[in-house]
């Protein structure tokens, strides 16, 4: 039985996706609605990079942004997670980005890129500059459905009935 387990977690785990480790990480501090924070970074050398950026949401919120490039760096993907996030969020149009109906907690937004050779000078120089605007959601705190408790009551009465019928026998 606990190798059954044990090959069902490795199986797990090997479906996860990875997550990319942070080469530089800032923090952007308590965003409420509606607010605004900028941020940015420069590299002196081609590199790959995952830059990370925390932030908090002391609200439900929408949260858009954009990057802006100098030099020769290929923005890749923009990666969203934590918060009340059961997956992380990708958003693959670095230029421009938007996640909606977000709730309030910590949050962490993940610029990745590579800075390519040549440029200014010929070297790996680069910079790149966003910024990240949220606005009020209207986010609803979830209600269960009726067919969810019917669900509970099933369970509940197979269970006495369990219950019962062991007692009696």
């Amino acid at each position: 039985m606990k190798s059954k387990l044990f090959a069902v977690a490795l199986a797990l785990a090997a479906c996860a996706p990875a997550m990319a480790a942070c080469t530089s990480t800032f923090e952007l501090g308590v965003m409420g609605t509606p607010s605004d924070s900028l941020f940015g970074n420069k590299f002196g050398s081609a590199q790959h990079f995952n830059d990370c950026y925390n932030f908090t949401l002391n609200g439900s919120a929408n949260v858009k942004g954009g990057l802006l490039n100098i030099g020769p760096i290929s923005l890749g993907s923009i990666t969203l997670s934590g918060g009340g996030l059961s997956t992380s969020l990708i958003d693959s149009t670095a230029s421009t980005f938007s996640f909606n109906d977000l709730l309030a907690g910590v949050y962490q937004l993940v610029i990745s890129g590579d800075v390519k050779n040549g440029g200014f000078l010929g070297g790996g120089w680069g910079v790149y500059v966003g910024g990240l605007h949220a606005t009020a959601s209207s986010v609803v705190a979830p209600v269960p459905e009726p067919k969810t408790y019917a669900l509970l009551a099933l369970g509940l009465l197979a269970m006495g009935w369990v219950v019962r019928r062991r007692n009696e026998a």
